[in-house]
């Protein structure tokens, strides 16, 4: 994890801390997770509730839809606004630096790639769980 936010806005440092994260964690995790994830590894830095905040307020991080609520609300990182916010921002540079491209790429196609397991899949499926298990990859 490269990290490079010398001249950088805090909080544009914290979209970049967290979109690294959810790259991790394919692109969703729950907000209690990444809030301790970032405050553990950024004491001194940020709050839980500046993290709270980053999530509600950045374009990039959608709620998903879940009823497991054992850690909070599930966040899914859409990478194609994620895209468009580096460019308008001027952060193409920073974001190579820290490989979101490629990593982002890469989820991408693991992402299609288990989508065409789903629909292609094994065994006696119904509709209904073929929609269930794509809808909790993409929705």
């Amino acid at each position: 994890m490269a990290k490079s936010n010398s001249g950088f806005p805090l909080t544009e440092a914290l979209v970049f801390d967290i979109v690294d994260y959810l790259l991790v964690k394919d692109g969703y995790a729950f907000s209690n997770e990444i809030s301790y994830h970032i405050v553990d590894n950024n004491p001194r830095r940020y709050t839980s509730r500046e993290v709270v905040g980053i999530l509600r307020n950045r374009p990039m991080f959608e709620h998903r839809q879940s009823s497991d609520r054992r850690a909070g609300i599930k966040w899914r990182l859409d990478m194609l606004t994620f895209e468009k916010y580096i460019a308008q921002k001027g952060y193409t540079q920073r974001a190579e630096s820290r490989d979101f491209y490629n990593r982002m790429l890469e989820l991408k196609e693991h992402h299609i790639i288990k989508t065409k397991n789903i629909i292609n899949g094994e065994g006696d499926r119904n509709a209904n769980e073929v929609y269930e298990l794509l809808s909790e990859l993409w929705v």
